[in-house]
């Protein structure tokens, strides 16, 4: 329908609008876009700055002469940062003003530049209100209905995770460059998180760590350019820091293959005085090649967004995710009706509910090696969430001796409990590291020793652990969760904080960080399992 009345526009001579040049353009690939977000969208819906204006603000928060050291930086943003947290560093840990951040955030003040950091998130997460204009609410609810297989941004906020709640979140260049990702239903910060206040990139020296790391970056990028169209929202296409991402990918490709580039890059402008609506071909030049994309340019994003929205796909994208995290077998049966079932889904349909079945071969081999082999992310997401559908028996017999061998904290009570209840399953041929860790008690798990203010502050609190984990930053509150009393861990809080915390903290940079992490897990798997046998 969309062809017919597209040839008869042209044959007309009537210009079709840019949600429907961006639809018919988008639906010449076989996969749903990706998009990259930048900060012209949180100016938009969240009311933020743009890095100049955020500079000026930082400045005039903390009484430093922006005109002073703007002109110091000379138009060098980056630069213009450096000199600011160069100042900002004696106030910080000098002024009387500044003591309840260094309370909070003391341990995350690591050199001259963390106290920039550390306030510009502290602003960040105030300054940051949801729009309430009617018209801008609107376009929010068709943002949450664009289909894209997920997003890279160089946003530091967290508007992205509330437009695709559910989605996995990878922070900074090493979440996407270190990581096993899926490529679908992930967002990735590639610039940092407000949540994270150290991972931001934002001074001169972070900026040359990140360049140096972008033919790495540009690598993993290079998967989603060559596989999807990416669609480029709240950027300029003369934004230098995605040129660079761009640069670095056609400096890794050969002539030949820059071309299957072409128009895939889709840059979307939003322009309050544009009175004409326009998707046109351009062309960006980078060391003698030449790069055709696209660029619409509007004074509203609801065309667009509409657009966006109007993508087919035939399996919910965290579906596609969960897919390519685990294949289960196909039972192996002498009845074609037993070895194939189809049942329709949509994004409506609970993915517990959903039984995937692909197989080649004999069940019981392929059933043994794959537990073997199951990672200790996913058993302890399906601990936390209840997605994976795993066989608590073979779990119990297969995967948790050959993880134990490996790593010192694992969730092991939970499927013992389920694996009791499954014929043929016998605890007492349980493997002896299993064993171990299901008779650990909760004190294995907390301190009793150590010393320090913040160590004492965790040992004699008196509130939950809600509490305590809403009164500080995140990595306070993983560095120190495990000082304090018995009384303050609540089952149903520590599931809620894990559930909401699980994808930021189990791809965290910060090793430690991952290993409190997955204790605390632990201890949930204890706690809960206390609970159940008590009711």
């Amino acid at each position: 329908m969309l062809q017919q009345s597209t040839l008869i526009k042209h044959l007309l001579g009537v210009c079709m609008t840019l949600g429907e040049s961006l639809l018919g353009h988008l639906k010449k690939f076989p996969s749903p876009p990706y998009l990259f977000i930048g900060s012209g969208i949180s100016r938009r819906y969240l009311g933020l700055e743009d890095w100049a204006g955020l500079l000026r603000k930082l400045c005039e928060i903390h009484g430093l002469d922006y005109g002073f050291l703007s002109t110091e930086a000379a138009g060098d943003l980056p630069q213009l940062a450096t000199l600011i947290a160069k100042e900002l560093q004696p106030k910080w840990w000098k002024e009387e003003r500044y003591k309840a951040s260094r309370d909070a955030y003391m341990n995350l003040a690591i050199d001259s530049e963390s106290a920039l950091k550390i306030e510009t998130a502290i602003y960040l997460k105030s300054a940051a209100k949801l729009t309430t204009t009617p018209e801008l609410v609107a376009e929010l609810e068709l943002f949450k209905k664009v289909v894209a297989d997920g997003v890279v941004t160089t946003n530091w906020d967290n508007l992205i995770e509330t437009i695709f709640p559910g989605q996995t979140v990878y922070v900074g260049q090493e979440g996407l460059i270190f990581s096993q990702i899926q490529g679908i239903a992930e967002i990735y910060k590639i610039h940092g998180t407000q949540d994270d206040p150290l991972s931001l990139v934002f001074t001169k020296k972070d900026y040359e760590r990140f360049h140096q790391k972008n033919p790495y970056l540009a690598s993993k990028l290079l998967t989603f350019f060559v596989e999807n169209p990416v669609v480029f929202l709240g950027y300029s296409l003369a934004d230098e820091n995605i040129l660079q991402i761009i640069y670095s990918i056609l400096d890794g490709l050969s002539s030949e293959n820059v071309g299957k580039l072409a128009d895939r890059l889709v840059f979307i402008q939003w322009d309050p005085k544009c009175r004409d609506p326009r998707f046109e071909r351009t062309i960006l030049s980078h060391d003698g090649r030449s790069l055709p994309v696209y660029q619409g340019t509007t004074s509203s994003m609801t065309d667009v967004l509409e657009a966006l929205g109007k993508i087919k796909r035939q399996i919910p994208a965290k579906l596609l995710r969960l897919l390519k995290q685990q294949v289960y077998q196909l039972v192996h049966s002498t009845d074609p009706a037993d070895r194939v079932y189809v049942q329709d889904i949509d994004d409506k349909t609970p993915l517990n509910e959903i039984e995937f079945a692909m197989g080649v071969g004999l069940l019981a081999k392929l059933r043994d090696v794959g537990y073997v082999a199951i990672s200790r992310e996913i058993l302890v997401r399906d601990l936390i969430f209840n997605d994976q559908g795993l066989n608590a028996k073979t779990v119990v017999e297969k995967s948790l001796p050959e993880l134990l061998k490996k790593v010192r904290y694992l969730p092991v009570l939970r499927y013992i409990k389920i694996a009791k209840t499954m014929e043929g399953f016998d605890p007492e041929t349980m493997d002896h590291r299993v064993k171990l860790v299901a008779n650990r008690t909760l004190d294995f798990y907390l301190k009793k020793t150590g010393s320090g203010q913040l160590v004492e502050k965790a040992k004699n609190f008196q509130g939950d652990f809600l509490a305590f984990s809403e009164q500080d930053t995140l990595e306070r509150t993983m560095s120190y969760w495990f000082y304090l009393p018995e009384l303050a861990f609540q089952v149903d809080q520590v599931e809620d904080f894990l559930k909401e915390k699980f994808d930021l903290l189990i791809s965290h940079e910060d090793p430690n960080i991952r290993t409190s992490f997955l204790k605390l897990i632990s201890v949930y798997d204890y706690i809960k399992d206390a609970k159940d046998k008590a009711q």
